[in-house]
């Protein structure tokens, strides 16, 4: 079996591909350690902190804002984390010779893990209604079940599929980004900033949202500065002025939209918007810092930062408000609930980490054993579905010659 996998691998020229995603030796620890960071700051946008937001409004004004606001503060860091998470990846892929196939395993690699956890997850929501004592409807019960065997294609989460889905036209963007001349793809960086970097989702809604188009404006920037702007890459004072401008930014502005509302959360602010660039800035200067810093490898850092998307997966699933509901009722207002809510996220943090972690050694045994096989069938499956239209495009074509 494993020399018919070589075979089929030399064959689709894709020997190596495999081995190259699942290399422990060669990651930096230091980008580990920010997609940790990341997924914190998206742990904390997705806690439920509702339970912390119903302020009497006769503590007095100073009081109320300063409660809410610093439950403002902890959870409008989602759009750095998105933008932390994407442009590590994006800080690579612009450097790499992009390949179709080499994408096309890394969306292989993605979807096993999304059937993993929608599957434990829609498991875990089934027995978190009957211990409630309520199942749901068939309606709700049939959309969740479709959803949990399809998670790309229904759109389950949304960063897996708007990221397979850029991994797809990557190779192609990237050939056309780097047929721009500097001037061009400055005045191209400039206006989509113009268009998309000043006003907050709340404010400005336009129609970008969370979906392959923002990966697409964040690659476009990150091409830019990695491919024009090499000095910038490498200097970590760039990289502090980056953070203080774009914390300025956010900090600032949340505090005083916080004043004019003081009973309740402000969300989808500047810093809680990823395409803002506020956000962009603060992440950006993450990034700088921990590529330019000392390298240094920890094959326990990097097996641990392996698992963060599943505490994104976790957190975002219909599954952990149900399993919260019965805790978050004994919750109450004020600073000790924020503490409360604090530790509930650190505990969903902690434990998709560690089932995770085990899940990969479960597959490291048994789903990945013969990856490269893998990737090889579904490249050629997809080959074959290629060819096959480009012939019916083909035959469609003389088909309407010879009628003219």
């Amino acid at each position: 079996m494993n020399s018919r996998c070589r075979a089929i691998e030399e064959e689709r020229g894709i020997v190596g591909i495999h081995k190259t995603l699942q290399s422990k030796k060669i990651r930096n620890s230091n980008v580990e350690l920010v997609r940790l960071l990341a997924m914190v700051m998206i742990v904390l946008n997705h806690t439920p902190w509702a339970n912390c937001l119903y302020v009497d409004p006769n503590i007095g004004y100073i009081r109320r804002w300063g409660t809410t606001l610093t439950v403002s503060f902890l959870s409008n860091w989602g759009g750095v984390g998105d933008c932390l998470f994407f442009i590590i990846s994006a800080w690579f892929l612009c450097e790499e010779n992009q390949s179709l196939k080499r994408n096309i395993a890394r969306c292989w690699h993605l979807e096993k893990q999304l059937w993993f956890w929608s599957i434990t997850l829609f498991v875990g929501c089934l027995v978190a209604w009957h211990m409630q004592g309520g199942m749901p409807g068939i309606k709700t019960l049939t959309s969740l079940g479709v959803k949990t065997v399809f998670p790309l294609a229904t759109n389950l989460w949304w960063y897996p599929t708007s990221y397979v889905l850029f991994l797809l036209i990557c190779p192609l963007l990237t050939q056309g980004l780097q047929l721009l001349t500097r001037e061009r793809h400055a005045t191209l960086c400039i206006g989509l900033l113009l268009i998309f970097g000043w006003m907050p989702e709340s404010i400005f809604p336009l129609d970008m949202k969370y979906s392959i188009i923002l990966f697409v404006y964040l690659y476009i920037l990150i091409c830019f500065i990695k491919w024009h702007i090499p000095s910038m890459c490498k200097s970590r004072l760039y990289a502090y002025h980056f953070i203080v401008v774009g914390s300025g930014i956010a900090l600032t502005s949340q505090a005083l939209v916080q004043c004019m509302s003081p009973n309740k959360i402000m969300g989808h602010m500047w810093m809680n918007s990823p395409r803002c660039i506020s956000s962009i800035c603060i992440a950006l200067g993450i990034v700088i810092i921990a590529t330019t810093s000392k390298a240094h490898h920890s094959q326990t850092i990097n097996y641990v930062a392996s698992s963060t998307l599943a505490v994104y997966l976790v957190c975002t699933h219909q599954f952990i408000k149900l399993a919260l509901r019965p805790v978050m009722q004994y919750i109450q207002p004020g600073a000790g609930g924020v503490v409360k809510v604090l530790m509930v996220a650190l505990s969903i943090y902690t434990a998709a980490l560690s089932v995770d972690m085990m899940r990969h050694w479960v597959f490291g045994w048994l789903v990945d054993r013969n990856v490269g096989c893998q990737n090889a069938w579904i490249i050629g499956k997809l080959e074959r579905i290629r060819n096959y239209g480009i012939q019916v495009i083909e035959r469609l074509d003389e088909k309407l010659l010879n009628g003219v």
